[in-house]
């Protein structure tokens, strides 16, 4: 930049700035800020390069600290007085003069729009990302505190309960000629029994997510496993004449894992495929060895437990719903916390147990389904992949 074009912006700096105002008024920076700007450009030396990151370096001093509008405000201020500059020089110099000393000034503050541009949006971006990583970080802390409450009020809704139950057992024996007042006894103590699970199952999903599930890892066998589920489950199946057929694992099963969780887990799983299966209709428990390029010296590969049923099938939208913390799917009001009836519904905390133990155990859950459809029913497949231990991993004790 010439002395000679220097000396002209020197003079007309405060013109310059005063007019480009009046033309963005209402502006976060001052002019004062605008002069300051203009005299870092001026007193620059050396080549335009140079230039160029002085007049930047100099905006950026006095945006910094601000937040993005104000450095949009610094982009439409150096805009205006680009034009301001351009119509003063064509006043004060001959054409060829004022074509060259606009390039100079052209290039420094296009520079400086450019880089006062991309400054405001890395502003906007980083508050962006601070204001999402705090609503994360709430996000997180009401989580945990409403998974605290949940296991602390099912902890005590169990000591009453337990009471009850008690109280209800003894009248039951002693009522006996009775019949009338037995049933209503059975009925009581039933509802006190449900009441007993559902509370378990409350306890349950928030130890898993509190991540303090204790896993006892013992060597089992997968196949003997199942059939001990589906024995557990049989009687539930009969009162609505679904046939639970298991088909024999033709291959080697053994493996480590805590039997009480994966029984608790895969409970869970045939107790939804009988709700959503229609009266007379079929569950079948079927596995396979998947994933055999991952055998290790205590890995064997995995198994993937297949439960298919006949029932109403699962919207695509909703295959990873299912699996959330109360995420019944379809009218609420319409659930029965019955544990048979079809489509009886409940809390919704079964299969996000059961993935959560299953997870726990280093495997996965998933679901899969050609749609839903009650008329058709195209039913729908569970897949609990296991992996195959040769011996008890080394995380076995807690999550």
């Amino acid at each position: 930049m010439t002395d000679t074009l220097k000396l002209w912006l020197r003079q007309q700096s405060a013109m310059l700035c005063t007019v480009t105002f009046r033309r963005a008024p209402n502006m976060l920076p001052d002019e004062d800020d605008l002069i300051q700007f203009l005299s870092v450009l001026l007193n620059s030396v050396g080549t335009l390069r140079e230039v160029q990151l002085a007049a930047v370096q100099s905006w950026a001093l006095m945006a910094i600290g601000h937040d993005a509008p104000a450095a949009y405000d610094w982009m439409v201020l150096l805009r205006v007085l680009k034009e301001e500059i351009g119509r003063s020089l064509e006043k004060q110099f001959p054409p060829a003069e004022a074509l060259t000393a606009w390039r100079q000034i052209d290039d420094v503050l296009t520079y400086a729009i450019i880089e006062a541009t991309q400054l405001a949006s890395d502003m906007q971006r980083s508050e962006l990302l601070n204001h999402m990583e705090q609503l994360r970080t709430q996000q997180e802390k009401f989580k945990e505190s409403k998974t605290k409450f949940i296991a602390v009020a099912a902890h005590e809704l169990k000591t009453p309960l337990t009471i009850l139950e008690g109280y209800t057992n003894i009248l039951r024996a002693e009522t006996q000629n009775d019949p009338q007042l037995h049933i209503y006894l059975e009925g009581l103590g039933n509802g006190f029994r449900r009441m007993h699970e559902i509370i378990g199952d409350m306890l349950d999903v928030s130890l898993l997510d509190l991540r303090t599930v204790e896993l006892k890892y013992q060597e089992l066998n997968l196949e003997k496993t199942v059939l001990l589920v589906a024995d557990s489950v049989d009687r539930y199946y009969a009162t609505r004449r679904v046939d639970l057929k298991i088909i024999p694992f033709e291959f080697d099963n053994n493996s480590f894992g805590d039997p009480e969780k994966l029984k608790k887990a895969l409970s869970k799983i045939l107790m939804n495929a009988l709700k959503y299966t229609p009266d007379n209709g079929q569950v079948v428990v079927s596995g396979s060895l998947v994933r055999q390029d991952e055998v290790t010296d205590e890995l064997a590969g995995f198994v993937d437990i297949q439960v298919t049923d006949t029932g109403i099938g699962i919207d695509p939208e909703n295959l990873e719903t299912i699996f959330e913390k109360f995420g019944s799917i379809g009218d609420a009001s319409l659930h029965s916390s019955s544990k048979t009836k079809f489509k009886g519904g409940g809390p919704g905390l079964g299969l996000p147990i059961a993935r959560g133990i299953v997870e726990a155990h280093g495997g996965r859950v998933w679901a899969e389904s050609a749609g839903f459809d009650e008329e058709k029913c195209p039913g729908s497949t569970f897949h609990v992949e296991l992996p195959i231990w040769l011996k008890a991993p080394d995380h076995s004790s807690e999550l």
